[in-house]
């Protein structure tokens, strides 16, 4: 449980982390207060880049955050003589953010472009989620996380994510930020599938657009249908670049199964990092922001969470939403996630809670 602490006595004799918290009008200026109370920006080297991770919301969908907190900590981190970019990575399902450009176009029309932010955008894992570098991890779940490849050029990271409910995990906030959105089209779909892709032969028309794509030359004719084999390494490129959606994938992973992997991207993702999170408790909707239309809130607008403990940043956002996410998905166990990070020691749910 969070206690209550006096703003004025910052540091002094506490080991617990502090999240911090301003209420909905104060949520654009608390972004650059928060970055700055913390100190976050004062264990940065200058003239480093220091990847923003947002989501630029799907299309048909309105929810998505403000490009103006994008802007609010680009200009903080100017201030300090760091280069800011909004960083992305492609999605695993059809639709406009599947690839790279398109990515970027729809992140434009959503009011991210450079104009508006003070940031460039770039897409982490090559032009169809191909690229990806390795990270080992002693683990069981993720023995090599395969996160975007462009992530390694990022020591530094600002993780804003916008907390909304998700029919798979129960809730998507600062841990689903990091995991799913730094990885690789073959992390997702570790993450999503015990299976690697396969082709839909209803859906095929044997244009040989995978055949000649696979890095991996897994992908071959059998009986004029495109057949994925054992040689694959589950890149999901092919994903990304059939042109008739024929190249599918099992969305088979349980609930526990998926968020436990997810806490082990995210550990991955944060490995020789610096970081600062936050957790936007606005527009808070049934499901992510990957879905193709506009929701109606399941709560009012309650705030804005951030720390440099990403653990305690989900704990204390979750427990402000926690009955509206039980109400929507009493199936699930949206905790697991928050349980499997502290247990792998990326923070701790036990924290100190600053009102701004």
């Amino acid at each position: 449980m969070p206690v209550l602490r006096d703003p004025h006595q910052r540091g002094v004799g506490l080991s617990k982390p502090v999240v911090y918290f301003v209420r909905p009008g104060r949520a654009l200026e608390g972004v650059g207060l928060m970055l700055e109370r913390s100190g976050f920006f004062r264990r940065l080297k200058p003239k480093k880049k220091l990847g923003i991770k947002v989501h630029f919301g799907e299309a048909g969908n309105s929810n998505h955050l403000d490009p103006r907190f994008v802007q609010a900590a680009a200009i903080a981190a100017s201030f300090h003589n760091l280069q800011p970019v909004a960083i992305e990575t492609t999605a695993l399902y059809r639709g406009k953010r599947q690839n790279a450009a398109s990515h970027v176009e729809l992140a434009k029309e959503h009011g991210f472009g450079v104009e508006h932010t003070l940031t460039p955008i770039e897409i982490l894992d090559g032009d169809h989620g191909e690229k990806y570098y390795e990270v080992r991890l002693d683990s069981g779940q993720v023995p090599v996380a395969r996160l975007a490849q462009g992530l390694r050029l990022y020591q530094y990271l600002i993780n804003m994510a916008h907390f909304k409910g998700h029919f798979v995990t129960g809730f998507g906030g600062v841990l689903k930020n990091l995991s799913m959105g730094l990885a690789a089209k073959a992390g997702k779909l570790e993450m999503h599938s015990h299976s690697r892709p396969y082709v839909d032969t209803e859906q095929c028309v044997s244009c040989g657009t995978c055949v000649e794509y696979c890095p991996a030359q897994a992908i071959n004719f059998v009986q004029y249908v495109a057949q994925i084999g054992r040689s694959c390494n589950g890149c999901g490129g092919c994903l990304a670049v059939c042109p008739q959606g024929a190249v599918r994938i099992k969305w088979n992973a349980a609930s526990g199964t998926i968020q436990a992997k997810m806490a082990e991207y995210a550990r991955a993702a944060l490995k020789g990092r610096e970081a600062f999170h936050f957790n936007f408790l606005l527009k808070v909707t049934p499901n992510c922001d990957c879905y193709p239309q506009t929701e109606k809130p399941v709560t009012p607008d309650i705030g804005v969470f951030g720390s440099e403990d990403p653990v305690a940043c989900e704990q204390a956002a979750y427990q402000r939403v926690k009955d509206h996410i039980d109400r929507l998905y009493p199936h699930l166990g949206p905790e697991a996630v928050i349980e499997a990070a502290e247990s792998l020691g990326i923070g701790t749910r036990e924290y100190v809670l600053e009102k701004l």
